[in-house]
């Protein structure tokens, strides 16, 4: 019996392809500037670095501390990543690591975000109105406050709009995090999976103690398997994977036969899955 109902936000709630747009192009617009190169040029450069990456999805990723966390293929948010590290390689700046990680991730990454426009996805709102009374939380790695906006949008959930808890940080491995095995081997993806991911772990436990859900009471919806899905399957909750045209290929396969995972194409499936 589900006791305990777990979205991510964005890309699950909302169409990232639509909202990601305007971040995607103020992206690349301070590329553009930090690099000296023409905008048309860069442009081209970012057409032509996510075709490579998109035709091959499993050698790319959003690198983190030095380790792949997430694949680059799955909304705008991610797929900019490596697409980022190819032009500033090209234009040969912000060589140091640590500076470009703190520049992509933590300055632009942030900045951009605020340029995202509001669409959810067809049935957003109807579904989250008539969760209410349920135990159904918000746990994302985007802002709590903009997070928080996009549903007082959708209208008459201040209930929920208490109950998200951003900046999760999904993204966080940490090797010392032993609840978990290091990492899932998926067929079809020739780099781990990894699952040490304490600080969401704890953000979770925090709900299950909140309400007084086993692992097994837990459901847990997102769009990107490695940051949303990959720790409270390992934990022993049952997993939603909401997909679309971008999502791996070795993650539906590997949840199409897991007794504990579901793929879903629209909103409205999710009642069902959870036994709501």
């Amino acid at each position: 019996m589900t006791k305990l109902l777990v979205l991510d936000f964005d890309g699950t709630m909302t169409d990232a392809e639509e909202e990601g747009a305007p971040f995607r192009g103020g992206y690349l617009d301070d590329i553009t500037a930090l690099c000296g190169l023409p905008r048309d040029e860069v442009e081209a450069l970012a057409v032509r670095f996510e075709g490579e990456v998109a035709a091959e999805p499993e050698a790319h990723g959003w690198i983190y501390d030095g380790q792949i966390v997430a694949p680059a293929t799955v909304d705008p948010y991610l797929r900019i990543m490596p697409v980022a590290r190819r032009i500033l390689d090209h234009a040969g700046v912000f060589r140091d690591e640590t500076d470009r990680t703190r520049l992509l991730d933590a300055i632009l990454y942030k900045y951009n975000y605020q340029k995202t426009r509001d669409v959810p996805r067809g049935g957003a709102g109807e579904f989250l109105r008539a969760m209410a009374g349920r135990p159904v939380y918000v746990v994302t790695n985007s802002h709590t406050d903009a997070v928080q906006r996009k549903i007082r949008a959708l209208g008459d959930l201040d209930w929920l709009v208490e109950r998200v808890h951003g900046r999760a940080k999904k993204y966080v491995v940490d090797a010392a995090f032993e609840a978990v095995p290091e990492a899932l081997t998926l067929p079809g993806l020739g780099r781990p999976v990894l699952l040490r991911r304490r600080l969401y772990c704890e953000a979770l436990e925090a709900l299950r103690a909140e309400t007084g859900a086993a692992w097994e009471d837990v459901v847990v919806v997102g769009d990107i398997f490695e940051l949303d899905l990959a720790l409270p399957l390992a934990m022993g909750a049952r997993v939603g994977l909401m997909v679309n045209r971008f999502t791996p290929p070795w993650e539906t396969a590997y949840l199409a036969d897991h007794p504990r995972g579901a793929l879903l194409e629209r909103i409205d499936e999710i009642p069902a899955f959870v036994g709501w």
